[in-house]
């Protein structure tokens, strides 16, 4: 193959445990999304993070670029593929279409360099996805051990958690098995952009993964992501390390995992080490409510949480209909919701619930309840924070997925025709797509009347929806009068938002 005029000498190879090649260049990349999120360019993707802590500490060299948060990431690629032994892109559906085109970008820079595809997308879409010219393998399942057997030049037939293309064929090899979070090691905080570090609003720290509960809705019970935590100690030198380092000063910390009080005497003894070995500072997580009604977090503890710097406390509700919370087998009820709203605010602490409408079979009377519930909630204070509802998103491999289907749906048969389905697309995909969705209109306007119709004027326009002032004061007013009288035929003012406004 011909040098690149720009190339650097070659590197001397060399070997790692059991005498596996470790290639010398690799790159884990976080393409753009569709439409830039709120907070994105204040965030990071923890997952590259803990592949590229994996990595480095197997001796593989490794170098992070994010495509959602560097402005410059193009630059950093074109110079960065050169020479590169393996890119590695972590692709969520509304990825896809940047994935592409950082994907060619590389292969035209340097042909040699094996393109992986992981994350969700490829997760549910394997072979689809491994069938793109462009990709030569897709890793599916869980990263880190999968990716440094491809870097270090394992034969890739002897990697489980892959697909990959031989002889014109698609070859899937058997799943990996789920990782041990308590054996692999902290986040190297080093590894990850540095001007993405300092520009954090909220430190993630990755304490478990997986979840133990069995909505149908969720990706962790479509596939199967037990929980499985680190050890309250390992949780406690992360934030020891997190402590010290100048770029993390007066910021606040996210327990990102799917639920953090799993077990609530491991929940415990973090939240004990916080306040005994001088740890705490402004933090956030994940919580069901049904753990309050069921005293796993009673008040003596939620005062504790208080004391270690919880200012924050995220639930799923998901529906305020209990036929919907069947189906969807949440576990909950909207009773478990109020109660764990009251005793939050009880406690200093901020509730933040999360919704979401259009599910198949769901009708206007089930998702007028799902209103009904959020209007109690935002009764009880203005601190109350309100997600969605979001448009149901239907995942493979789950009963409602079947029934999306049984009603007309049918996935993309490409990855280009994903790229080109999902363009422009901000949550997966645009309710007018959805066939079991009847009130279409009123599903996809919804999430904008509850954040500028349910709460205050005043917390309304104080959203980061960048408008001209009186213009959004008037579309204010209107999602205040229709959310007082539930009034959402023709949502006119809302077409025009969309299409001039949140571009």
């Amino acid at each position: 193959m011909e040098t690149h005029p720009c190339a650097p000498p070659p590197a001397k190879s060399g070997t790692g445990k059991r005498g596996i090649k470790i290639m010398h260049k690799t790159l884990l990349i976080n393409p753009p999304f569709n439409i830039a999120k709120e907070n994105y360019d204040s965030s990071i993707s923890v997952g590259l993070l803990s592949i590229a802590t994996y990595l480095d500490s197997k001796g593989v060299s490794v170098e992070m670029i994010d495509g959602a948060r560097q402005k410059n990431y193009l630059d950093l690629i074109r110079q960065k593929a050169i020479g590169c032994d393996c890119a590695g892109l972590s692709v969520m559906t509304t990825q896809v279409d940047n994935a592409i085109k950082i994907s060619r970008l590389i292969k035209e820079i340097n042909p040699a360099c094996k393109i992986v595809w992981g994350g969700a997308h490829p997760a549910f879409f394997i072979e689809q996805t491994a069938a793109h010219p462009l990709l030569d393998i897709v890793c599916y399942g869980e990263g880190e051990i999968t990716f440094y057997e491809i870097a270090s030049g394992k034969n890739l037939s002897d990697i489980n958690g892959i697909a990959y293309k031989k002889g014109g064929q698609i070859i899937v090899n058997p799943p990996r098995s789920l990782h041990d979070p308590a054996s692999m090691p902290l986040f190297n905080w080093d590894l990850a952009p540095k001007e993405i570090l300092e520009k954090l609003y909220l430190i993630p720290s990755l304490t478990s993964r997986g979840c133990p509960h069995r909505c149908t809705f969720c990706i962790n019970a479509i596939l199967k992501n037990r929980w499985r935590p680190r050890t309250a100690e390992q949780v406690l030198a992360d934030l020891k390390t997190i402590k010290s380092k100048e770029y993390f000063q007066g910021k606040k910390l996210r327990f990102w995992d799917e639920n953090f009080f799993v077990d609530i005497n491991r929940a415990k003894k973090i939240i004990n080490g916080m306040l005994e070995r001088n740890l705490t500072m402004p933090w956030e997580t994940t919580i069901r409510c049904n753990y309050l009604r069921a005293g796993m977090v009673d008040d003596d503890f939620m005062e504790k949480l208080k004391q270690s710097g919880c200012y924050l406390l995220s639930f799923g509700a998901e529906s305020g209909c209990p036929r919907i919370l069947s189906k969807i087998k949440k576990d909950i009820s909207p009773d478990d919701v109020i109660n764990s709203a009251k005793m939050s605010l009880r406690h200093g602490i901020i509730p933040q619930y999360s919704f979401m409408i259009g599910l198949p079979g769901e009708t206007k009377s089930d998702m007028m309840e799902t209103l009904r519930l959020i209007d109690k909630l935002v009764s009880l204070s203005d601190k109350i924070q309100i997600l969605g509802p979001q448009a149901f998103r239907p995942y493979p491999g789950s009963p409602l997925y079947e029934e999306c289907v049984q009603s007309g749906w049918q996935a993309p048969q490409t990855t280009e025709e994903w790229a080109h389905l999902v363009k422009n697309e901000l949550s997966y995909l645009t309710v007018q797509n959805f066939p079991w969705v009847k009130d279409k209109n009123f599903v996809e306007s919804m999430e904008a009347y509850v954040r500028f119709g349910a709460h205050s004027i005043k917390s309304a326009m104080g959203s980061s929806i960048k408008a001209q002032k009186l213009l959004k004061l008037g579309f204010v007013l209107l999602c205040q009068l229709r959310w007082k009288l539930k009034f959402f035929f023709w949502p006119i003012e809302f077409k025009l938002a969309k299409k001039f406004v949140t571009k």
